[in-house]
């Protein structure tokens, strides 16, 4: 570890422990910080959820005590150091308002209150006994408190009865009773019924109820059924409104694409046309008319729907040319309604121009420079046309490397985005809610490796993006065509090719044409499973190569390929293989400060037919500051193999990949967060490779060839930017029959200097 990677360490170490000050001197006589508090149950066994029980009960409670940090208070110090400010800005007002907050004292805590609040809460999730005492743990500076809830098995649904009656509303009520929230046997939930309020508005909203509230609503509990039963009966208010019992239908349709907040900025005199019934308003040609009316879901004549109009919404803000989107609806009379849906563009052309500070999983930071250009509606049919410049400086810090790999990257890319599918067969949306996107690229990129080589790449994309659900996303590129050109290869780095000739191969100029597709599901996609104790993402991925070429020059050509000679395209071979992975995660929030977050990624590559090994785009690495933290990025493996010393600064590539991270995740200071983390995995080839001896994959022994490294990490997170510290060192080398828990020596300085590893990086690491 360098020495100035130790002073950037050991800063930070500073920074925080001059918060650690332990805060006496500032408490007057008889008074003490609040430590918190906890909430305990008093129960029988076998009563379920008292786990999500327990911290929907602790985030109610109030004042929130003072963060602590090795057991002190740093904001608290920072607070009292600054003094009271004579101006509202400078260093002492900054560091009182924003690294310091207000001491909580035990006695600013309203515990009648408190109790209150958790008794009533224990109530509406149907502990109707329930009762909450308390313990004050005196401490020598703190105060916390244990509230104790004493609950018995809650009441539950004895039944559950929807409103009678033979009038519209009612009847329409009891039609959509099949997917009601509330069953009996199940627990007395007052959030849950106020869902299901909910959940019958926006029914009935579908059904032509357009003024209907769920406050119009009511429940009626009667708990003295006995067998700690509750009888349910949901009614209509007596005072509801006539409109809000009556269907209404849609009149005329407006649609107003040039529609401006400022009536002075409005130019031009407004035209009608009319596009399947859609009066369509406009005073110039930006738009085709058909393209803006085909996102429009409400047609006259038939009966409102809620999901008519959210989708309307939905689709028209997700063609990314509209700044405002907005549908307003009005009264016509005789249970009609026009809608006027009001769109106001954004500018057509814009130029953007960015400098930033890039970290990549590769341990390379630096500079980059991005200059884009951006239409939005190129063909006047909501299309995006991009032209992306990127112009960047990359340095490889963290590992034990007294000779960091610099490089440069010069880049082009030209992005087309159409807002549908354009294929030679119509295909109709898979989803009426989201928007499909066709795109095509056209891009160059150069990399050079300082005293290596430089890697030239051309790239020609045609696929498709599209949302299933909220959750669920695909993309699938039926042609993907990528050229790779190796240049101005060093004399080094040569010589490593010419004796490796399997290595060779994967850096040859060559083709990569075929297939990819993609599918990604993120729970957090709904909004309401943000706070869900548990969160899921997966993403899977596979990756065809050379099938359609080979076959077809296979059939036309009297000569075979051999790996000596493999078929051409254009004077170059193309590449043959199939890959697939995926990439797993579990987020477990175990509190409001605290989450447990875990990924497991497992991938296989396979080279055949026009190849003998993947290209070394394509292929597998680990290690690095988004992978494996405590080695040097793809640095670790195949298999037992190590690189020897003068050839360290090649990439590990492999055709299998294993990997696995546990991270504990807390707040610490405002902004600041902190981790804990343990890193596992591994790669190998899936043939015997005679110049990496022990690469091979081996499914009786791998699990012996896996890396280990854990560490703590510090993390300056202000939502739109993360700067991520980690400090990491090995537990296990794939290469080691023994762990290195005996060999750990924080103490000593050669110890520090041949393990610990510091991974500076942006974003979090999954």
């Amino acid at each position: 570890m360098k020495p100035h990677h130790i002073n950037i360490l050991f800063f930070i170490v500073i920074v925080l422990l001059m918060g650690a000050c332990s805060g006496a001197k500032y408490l007057n006589e008889g008074q003490k910080y609040y430590d918190g508090a906890e909430v305990k149950f008093v129960s029988p066994k076998g009563i379920k959820g008292k786990p999500e029980l327990k911290i929907e009960l602790e985030e109610m409670l109030t004042p929130e005590p003072n963060v602590k940090l090795l057991g002190s208070r740093p904001k608290v110090w920072f607070y009292n150091i600054a003094g009271e400010p004579k101006k509202e800005k400078g260093l002492k007002h900054w560091m009182k308002t924003k690294l310091g907050a207000p001491p909580v004292y035990y006695s600013d805590v309203d515990i009648s209150r408190n109790v209150n609040l958790l008794e009533n809460k224990l109530n509406n999730e149907g502990f109707f006994q329930a009762y909450v005492n308390y313990e004050v743990k005196e401490g020598k500076l703190a105060n916390s408190i244990v509230f104790k809830a004493h609950i018995s098995e809650p009441y539950r649904y004895d039944t559950v009865r929807f409103p009678t009656g033979e009038e519209t509303l009612p009847r329409s009520i009891r039609g959509i009773r099949e997917g009601t929230l509330l069953e009996t046997g199940q627990r007395y939930d007052l959030d849950k019924m106020k869902n299901e309020r909910a959940r019958i508005e926006k029914e009935l909203k579908d059904q032509g109820y357009f003024y209907f509230d769920d406050q119009y609503l009511l429940f009626r509990a009667d708990s003295t059924v006995g067998n700690r039963g509750v009888d349910l009966h949901m009614t209509v208010k007596n005072d509801a409104p006539g409109k809000a019992q009556e269907i209404y239908r849609i009149g005329d349709i407006y649609v107003y694409p040039n529609y401006q907040f400022d009536e002075t900025k409005a130019s031009g005199q407004a035209d009608t046309t009319m596009v399947n019934g859609i009066h369509y308003v406009h005073s110039d040609d930006t738009f085709k008319p058909e393209v803006v009316t085909r996102h429009v879901r409400l047609r006259e004549g038939n009966i409102y729907t809620k999901e008519a109009e959210l989708v309307t919404l939905n689709r028209l803000i997700q063609l990314d040319v509209f700044k405002f989107v907005n549908v307003d609806f009005k009264d016509m009379g005789h249970q009609e309604l026009r809608a006027d849906v009001f769109l106001t563009p954004f500018k057509k052309k814009s130029i953007r121009l960015e400098l930033q500070a890039v970290s990549k999983s590769n341990n390379n930071v630096g500079p980059n420079f991005t200059a884009s250009f951006r239409n939005r509606n190129f063909l006047r049919g909501a299309e995006r046309y991009e032209l992306n410049l990127t112009a960047g400086y990359e340095v490889q810090v963290g590992g034990q490397t007294d000779q960091p790999l610099n490089s440069y990257i010069l880049g082009v890319e030209n992005v087309l985005t159409v807002p549908r599918f354009v294929t030679p067969i119509r295909i109709e949306n898979v989803s009426s809610r989201f928007v499909p996107e066709t795109k095509f690229k056209l891009g160059f990129k150069t990399l050079q490796r300082v005293d290596l080589f430089r890697l030239n790449s051309i790239d020609i994309d045609y696929g498709f993006s599209w949302h299933e659900t909220k959750t669920r996303r695909h993309e699938l590129y039926p042609v993907s065509i990528d050229f790779i050109q190796l240049g101005n290869v060093s004399e080094r780095f040569d010589s490593v090719l010419q004796e490796r000739p399997i290595f060779a191969r994967s850096y040859e100029e060559q083709f990569i044409m075929g297939t990819t597709y993609s599918f990604y599901y993120n729970s957090q996609g709904k909004e309401e499973r943000v706070n869900r104790t548990h969160n899921f993402y997966f993403n899977g991925n596979i990756d065809v190569s050379g099938n359609l070429v080979h076959l077809l020059q296979s059939t036309t050509s009297s000569e075979k390929n051999t790996d000596e000679q493999p078929y051409q395209l254009l004077g170059s071979p193309y590449s043959q293989f199939v890959k697939t992975d995926f990439d797993f995660r579990h987020f477990w929030r175990l509190s409001s400060s605290t989450k447990l977050a875990s990924r497991l990624i497992a991938g296989v590559g396979y080279a055949y037919g026009n190849s003998v090994v993947m290209p070394y785009t394509k292929q597998f690495s680990i290690g690095g500051s988004s992978s494996i933290r405590a080695f040097r990025a793809r640095s670790v493996g195949p298999g037992i193999y190590e690189a020897p010393e003068d050839q360290n600064y090649i990439d590990q590539t492999a055709d299998v990949k294993l990997e696995g991270n546990v991270e504990y995740r807390f707040d610490i200071i405002g902004a600041f967060k902190g981790a804990v983390f343990v890193d596992a995995g591994n790669v190998w080839t899936i043939e015997k490779d005679e110049n990496r001896p022990g690469s091979e994959f081996d499914p009786s022994s791998f699990y012996n060839q896996i890396a280990v490294g854990t560490g703590v990490g510090l993390r300056f997170d202000v939502q739109f930017f993360v700067l991520r510290f980690d400090l990491a060192f090995p537990l296990k080398t794939p290469a080691d029959d023994k762990w290195r828990f005996s060999d750990i020596a924080i103490n000593d300085r050669e110890w520090r200097s041949e393990n610990l590893l510091l991974n500076i990086a942006i974003g979090y690491p999954f």
